[in-house]
């Protein structure tokens, strides 16, 4: 009876069939009432199932706290920051004073078909959400679907959009935007371009600020040059440089003959552009607008290659002493006679003629952060700027302004002498050929501030031209309403190269769709917008044009590259001299002429002597050139062969070696548990 009596107290409360989910923490569930003899505990294959559903409850839960709280926040890992708001946007955001109506237009089946297309209106569509929650709703988007045929697509076709084929059957896809103010000011992008897409925060963000900023400041450009276009001597219509286009998105612009007596009022930048022919009346003009706080940018140049190509007589090479009085006054002197050379930052080029050289052209720059002062706002944003056969400035001894450089060469600059870029072709090979550092930077690019004094302390210069009746000279021609002054103070940036503003030095344009995308390769408009903005008191976009434009230069292998050149160049030239020497010996020994003119050959055995070692000697000087050409690969090669082994094997190597370390230290670990 006792077992029995026993028995009966072991067995358990419940008969029911207990499964796992009766069991948590190692516990049983009991019904109401029910007794448990004593603790149960859980199998390991119930456990683990338990901790997976768990985990998946987790899991879910997290994903949907996530998605709620942090649905506009994003981790950019671009070295340039490409997806990040920066802060030049978020300054043109909080200027937002009116409603902005912003519409997207993007066909559904557009993005069906590419996924390129879908993926970029995705970063639109987010890049605009973003924009909205900065501007407090006062930035209002919305996204339509143009279908086929409906009121939409309308609209879309009468704002200026552009459709895209996307089959046979006429059907049209658009992805573009249409934005207005209250004032009706109106911006299109026709068709957001993927080549573009590193360009799209520069490109909404201008947008923006030119709706909430209709108003521009108005500056004149005086210049020599045809930068707006015009007819050159030969009948030729030139085209308005691309520059003209960025600066007059932002400013009213007004462009002037070098031969202006006086500035417009209401001017309030000056823009000088190669001011070659710039007379004593337009000198004047400059002194007194800037004595009245006029602020000038100043691209001066002494050869104007794009200038040359237009009328020679626009070259350069020569002083012209109204600018050198007016450089002069305010402590600043610019060699028009010498271009700046820099090995080290020289482009790499090939020329024209049926020979097509590939060299390095010393008087070509593109400059970069060890060139360019980052302490500087004109600077924001620029990481390459190409010049072409630039000048350089220095300050005058004892000035009463301050001369701040913020782009300069490397310490291996030189000199040469300007009339040597004369003509069609300058000799590219032998500036690298004959080249030697100098030993100290140079000044490409300074700003110029502080109090001065008149270039014209006289008053204003006499009209030649014209004559009183009695045959006295004429009186000074004063400019209306306008007090002549004496001092002042002066706020100018002055950069030593015209030929950066033109189209080829920084940019390329390509036509998509009836369009054209405009594809940056160089900071050159960044810089001068950069300075515009600065002058005139605003720098809402400085730092922001930069991005999407990216130089990253194999310093090492370029450098290599251009040691090992510089010794070919020497090689080839003596190559050169030589065979020259032996052609005219070979000549002089091989031919002979007779009274009627004939030529005769008459060898002897010391002429056939003096040729077969001319010969030879001509054979083993080629066989060294190879030898350094052969060299100058090898070593390139070599290195770009260690590159690549780091970039593809190295790390896959280092992480799998540390994973194969982290595994041992488990094993060790596991065998002294």
């Amino acid at each position: 009876m006792a077992d029995e009596t026993d028995n009966k107290q072991a067995k358990p409360a419940s008969d029911k069939p207990m499964t796992w989910f009766d069991k948590i923490g190692g516990y049983i569930l009991l019904a109401p009432g029910e007794v448990a003899s004593a603790p149960g505990r859980m199998s390991p294959r119930a456990l683990a199932w338990g901790g997976i559903a768990l985990a998946g409850l987790i899991l879910l839960s997290a994903n949907i706290i996530a998605s709620s709280v942090f649905k506009n926040a994003a981790t950019d890992l671009t070295e340039a920051g490409l997806y990040s708001i920066s802060n030049g946007t978020k300054r043109v955001l909080s200027k937002i004073s009116e409603p902005i109506d912003v519409k997207v237009y993007f066909s559904e089946r557009l993005g069906e078909i590419s996924a390129q297309h879908k993926r970029y209106f995705d970063r639109v569509r987010g890049l605009f959400e973003r924009y909205q929650s900065l501007t407090g709703g006062k930035l209002q988007v919305s996204f339509i679907d143009p279908k086929p045929f409906s009121d939409a697509e309308d609209r879309a076709v009468i704002s200026g959009l552009t459709g895209v084929r996307l089959g046979t059957q006429g059907e049209k896809g658009y992805f573009g935007l249409v934005a207005t103010n209250t004032t009706d000011d109106q911006e299109v992008v026709p068709f957001f371009a993927p080549q573009r897409e590193s360009f799209l925060e520069y490109d909404m963000t201008k947008l923006v600020h030119k709706l909430s900023n209709p108003q521009k400041p108005k500056i004149a450009i005086m210049t020599g040059l045809q930068i707006n276009g015009g007819m050159t001597p030969q009948g030729q219509q030139t085209k308005p440089w691309m520059i003209m286009s960025q600066i007059e998105e932002f400013f009213d612009v007004e462009v002037m003959p070098m031969s202006q007596d006086k500035i417009p009022a209401g001017v309030d930048i000056l823009v000088l552009v190669h001011p070659i022919a710039m007379t004593e009346k337009a000198a004047y003009a400059i002194d007194q607008f800037v004595l009245r706080g006029g602020r000038v940018l100043a691209f001066l140049d002494p050869v104007s290659e794009i200038g040359q190509l237009t009328n020679p007589a626009l070259g350069g090479g020569l002083e012209n002493p109204e600018l050198a009085k007016l450089l002069k006054t305010w402590g600043v002197k610019f060699d028009a006679t010498k271009v700046v050379g820099d090995v080290e930052n020289a482009r790499r080029v090939q020329s024209s003629g049926p020979s097509g050289v590939v060299t390095d052209y010393v008087a070509w720059l593109a400059l970069t952060d060890g060139n360019l002062d980052r302490d500087e706002v004109l600077t924001d944003g620029v990481k390459v700027v190409n010049l072409a056969t630039p000048g350089h400035f220095e300050p005058v001894k004892d000035a009463s302004t301050t001369f701040a450089p913020f782009m300069t060469t490397s310490k291996s600059a030189m000199l040469i002498d300007a009339m040597k870029f004369g003509g069609y072709q300058p000799d590219l090979v032998g500036f690298l050929r004959d080249y030697k550092a100098g030993g100290k930077p140079l000044v490409l690019a300074a700003r110029v501030a502080g109090p001065v004094k008149s270039a014209f302390p006289d008053g204003a210069p006499k009209d030649d031209a014209q004559t009183a009746k009695d045959g006295k000279p004429a009186e000074e021609a004063k400019p209306a309403d306008r007090a002549h002054l004496t001092s002042g103070s002066v706020n100018a940036i002055l950069i030593g190269d015209s030929d950066m503003l033109y189209d080829d030095f920084w940019v390329q344009v390509r036509e998509m769709f009836g369009q054209q995308i405009v594809m940056p390769n160089a900071h050159n408009a960044v810089f001068v917008m950069n300075a515009l903005e600065n002058l005139s008191g605003g720098e809402a976009l400085s730092g922001l044009r930069g991005r999407g434009v990216d130089d990253r230069p194999f310093t090492m292998v370029d450098d290599l590259r251009r040691e090992a050149e510089q010794k070919y160049r020497q090689s080839e030239q003596a190559l050169t001299s030589r065979l020259e020497q032996l052609q005219k010996q070979l000549a002089q020994v091989q031919q002979r002429t007779g009274q009627d003119g004939s030529v005769t050959l008459a060898l002897t055995d010391k002429d056939k002597d003096t040729i077969e070692t001319a010969q030879a000697d001509m054979i083993n000087t080629r066989r060294q050139l190879r030898d350094v050409q052969h060299a100058l690969r090898s070593d390139i090669e070599q290195l770009e062969g260690w590159v690549k082994f780091v970039n593809i094997a190295l790390v896959p190597i280092l992480i799998g070696a540390g994973g194969f370390a982290f595994a041992a230290f488990r094993r060790r670990s596991a065998g002294r548990g």
